[in-house]
């Protein structure tokens, strides 16, 4: 396989607000055509690493390169990337079509070509024959696609997204990562998305940066993330988890035999994805991996207390809390399972996995 072309290298881009470090250390590749995300909580660096790209704040140290060319001279209007913001900025004076094509006028078009950008970008976006509505007559997914078309007419190399989901409701919200997705496809550009939003970043990437205080945790694909977060931070932040203490016992040929504090079972799990470690170590399982029982299904089960149920739908989330009580675990099960008889709370159940569910954690 031939190697894929870097679109975006960041080398070791630290910045320095006063004594305050925004950045640290930030060093990868995004890649040509890849929808890459950067995903953390507020103040983790995300949107500051965006505006780097952008140009609107100069690295303390470090290189920008954009398709092979250095950056860090090139102004702003000048990179070949465009920005989508949140507020999406759409100029009220003007029409859905002069919106969209205002960047046009800069590059000395005549007018029938720049009619003709237009129309194909109003198709792109699905609102054709909207040209002529005013900004105030769109609905806030219609704006936010005006101004994804006004950034994309002028055929920028990178398209740079920063929270530009974050005003609109739930179900708008929805349906528009899905057209964004299925855009960024039709289009074939570089996308990168700054969001806190972890649901979005792990529907729309191809790979996702974990962020948390200026750091780059981890980049991976969202399976990647979700199945082996690399930390007890990125599991923390990647959907729901539970986190267990345990203690490798010894190993039988490819599994190790683990003992789970507070429980006192002791289970079995591949020993390669110990890493070399011994000794009490961190683990975490997703609460969907975990099965609840009535009775015990083997010797190695998890024994504990069933203390609350909480009904949300098509899942069903669980509450039990282990042997000696000092920790808790959430089983996420279907509502379907509730046909079999659930015990009532404050009864004694048994928690069962996959040997593959365990995931040991660095402290990190």
């Amino acid at each position: 396989m031939s190697e894929r072309h870097v679109m975006i290298r960041l080398s070791n881009i630290s910045k320095r607000f006063g004594l305050f470090r925004a950045i640290e250390h930030a060093d990868f590749d995004i890649f040509r055509g890849e929808f890459f995300s950067i995903l953390g909580a507020s103040g983790s660096g995300k949107t500051t690493l965006l505006r780097i790209m952008a140009g609107f704040e100069a690295a303390s140290e470090g290189t920008v390169h954009i398709d092979g060319a250095p950056m860090d001279a090139v102004p702003p209007h000048q990179r070949p990337v465009n920005m989508v913001f949140q507020n999406y900025a759409i100029f009220p004076h003007l029409n859905v079509a002069d919106n969209i094509g205002f960047g046009l006028r800069k590059l000395g078009l005549g007018r029938a070509e720049r009619q003709r950008r237009i129309d194909e970008m109003l198709e792109l976006i699905a609102l054709p024959g909207y040209g002529a509505r005013r900004s105030d007559q769109l609905s806030g997914g219609q704006r936010q696609r005006v101004a994804l078309a006004r950034a994309l007419i002028l055929r920028p190399k990178v398209l740079l997204l920063d929270e530009p989901l974050g005003a609109l409701d739930k179900q708008l919200r929805a349906q528009m990562q899905t057209e964004l997705r299925a855009l960024q496809r039709t289009v074939g550009i570089t996308f990168v998305l700054v969001t806190h939003d972890q649901e979005e970043a792990m529907a729309l990437s191809d790979r996702v940066a974990v962020m948390d205080e200026g750091r780059v945790m981890q980049i991976d694909t969202p399976a990647g993330l979700y199945e082996r977060p690399g930390s007890r931070k990125v599991a923390g932040f990647i959907g729901s988890m539970n986190f267990l203490r345990g203690v490798v016992l010894g190993r039988d040929g490819a599994m190790a035999r683990v003992q789970i504090a507070g429980g006192g079972a002791v289970c079995r799990m591949p020993a390669d994805r110990l890493n070399g470690a011994h000794g009490d170590l961190d683990l975490a399982i997703r609460p969907e991996k975990i099965a609840l029982h009535a009775r015990a299904p083997g010797p190695d089960a998890l024994a504990g207390v069933l203390r609350d149920r909480v009904f949300l739908g098509e899942r069903v989330h669980y509450t039990v809390a282990l042997g000696d009580g000092g920790e808790t675990v959430i089983v996420s099960a279907p509502n379907t399972a509730e046909a079999d008889g659930v015990p009532q709370t404050g009864s004694t159940v048994w928690l069962s996995w996959p040997e593959t569910a365990l995931m040991p954690l660095s402290d990190t």
